[in-house]
C-alpha cells in the first residue's frame, strides 16, 4: 500500500491507545476487521454522527440554495405546494422550503438525522409544514404508498447513486409513482465532467475536534467514484484517535448520462442547471450565479417531468 493521509510528523493516537511517530514515509494502517452492511447503513444509519459536520459546514449556504431551486422551478413553470425532500438528511432544505410556505415531507434512512430534523422544525414553528420520517430510498414507493401525490420530488447534495444501476433506477421508476402526472423530480449531483477534469485522489476536512481524511479512486468503466474516509476524532493538542474508516462508492453521471437515466426510467428531462456546493470544492453556488456555464459547474442540478 502507498503511503497514505496519516503521512506525518505527528503523534497519532490509536483505538488501541498505542501511539505512532510517524514521518513523511510511513504509512499507517489499522488491523481492526469490520462487519460491513451497505455503507450507506453502517455511515447513516450506525454512525450517523460522523457525517453530522458535513451538515453543519452548509447550513449558511442553505438559504441561497433554495433560492436557486426555486427560481429553477419556476423558469420550467413549477410552483410546488407539497414536495417530497427525499434523503433530507438533518432536513436544512425541507426547512428552508417550509419557510417558503411549501408542505414538505423530508425522508431519510438514519433516524438521528430525522429527530434533528423534527426538533429544528419545532424550534422554527415550521412542524405543520415539514414533517419527517425515516425511510430507506429503496423502499420509497412501498413506504409513502398511502401518501396523496406530490408535486415533486427534490433530492439534494448528491444523495443519489449509491447503489448498483437497477437499484438506482428502479428507485427512479418508483418516484413516478409518488409525484402527480406533470409533477417533477429535482437532482442535484456532482457532475461527472468536472468531477475527472478536477479529479483530486485524497481530501482533507476538519470541523471542530474532527478530522476526515479521504482516498477516492474513480472507475471509468463503471463510472462509479470509490472513497476511504478516515474518521479521527481530537484527544488533545497534537493527538486523534482514529474512531473509525468507512469505505464507499457511489454512480456518477455526465449530464448527457443523467438525461437519458430520467428518459429511460419514465420521466421526462426537462433542464439542467448549476447545481449547488459539493464536498470536492469549497465552491458556494445560489441564484447569483445562474448563469454559470454547465460544464464549469461541480454539481448539476437536472429537473425532470413525469408525463400527464
Amino acid at each position: 500500500m502507498k503511503a497514505s493521509f496519516f503521512s506525518t510528523k505527528k503523534n497519532w493516537r490509536f483505538p488501541s491507545g498505542e501511539t505512532s511517530k510517524a514521518t513523511a514515509s510511513d504509512t499507517i494502517t489499522n488491523d481492526r476487521v469490520f462487519t460491513v452492511k451497505h455503507w450507506t447503513e453502517e455511515l447513516f444509519q450506525e454512525h450517523p454522527e460522523l457525517f453530522l459536520g458535513h451538515f453543519d459546514e452548509r447550513l449558511k449556504q442553505t438559504p441561497g440554495e433554495i433560492d436557486a431551486l426555486i427560481g429553477y422551478l419556476k423558469e420550467q413553470g413549477f410552483r410546488p405546494q407539497r414536495v417530497l425532500d427525499m434523503n433530507c438528511g438533518i432536513g436544512r432544505h425541507a426547512v428552508a422550503l417550509a419557510q417558503h410556505g411549501v408542505q414538505v415531507l423530508g425522508t431519510d434512512i438514519a433516524a438521528h438525522y430525522i429527530q434533528i430534523a423534527a426538533d429544528k422544525a419545532r424550534e422554527e414553528k415550521l412542524a405543520d409544514r415539514a414533517e419527517f420520517r425515516v425511510v430507506d430510498m429503496r423502499q420509497i414507493a412501498a413506504k409513502l404508498a398511502h401518501e396523496p401525490p406530490f408535486d415533486g420530488i427534490v433530492c439534494l447534495w448528491t444523495s443519489f447513486g449509491f447503489y448498483d444501476d437497477r437499484t438506482n433506477e428502479n428507485i427512479l421508476r418508483d418516484c413516478l409513482r409518488l409525484v402527480k402526472p406533470g409533477g417533477f423530480f429535482a437532482l442535484d449531483i456532482v457532475n461527472k465532467d468536472w468531477l475527472l477534469q478536477n479529479y483530486a485522489e485524497k481530501g482533507f476536512s476538519r470541523n471542530k475536534d474532527w478530522i476526515v481524511l479521504e482516498e477516492r479512486r474513480f472507475d471509468l468503466k463503471k463510472s462509479r467514484n470509490h472513497n476511504t474516509w478516515f474518521f479521527l476524532k481530537q484527544t488533545s493538542e497534537l493527538v486523534f484517535k482514529l474512531e473509525r474508516i468507512i469505505a464507499l462508492d457511489h454512480h456518477v453521471w455526465s449530464l448527457p448520462e443523467l438525461m437519458a437515466l430520467f428518459n429511460s426510467t419514465g420521466w421526462q428531462f426537462q433542464k439542467a442547471y448549476p447545481g449547488f456546493a459539493t464536498g470536492f470544492t469549497k465552491r458556494k453556488v445560489s441564484s447569483q450565479s445562474i448563469k454559470s456555464k454547465l460544464s464549469e459547474s461541480a454539481m448539476l442540478l437536472v429537473i425532470s417531468r413525469r408525463p400527464d
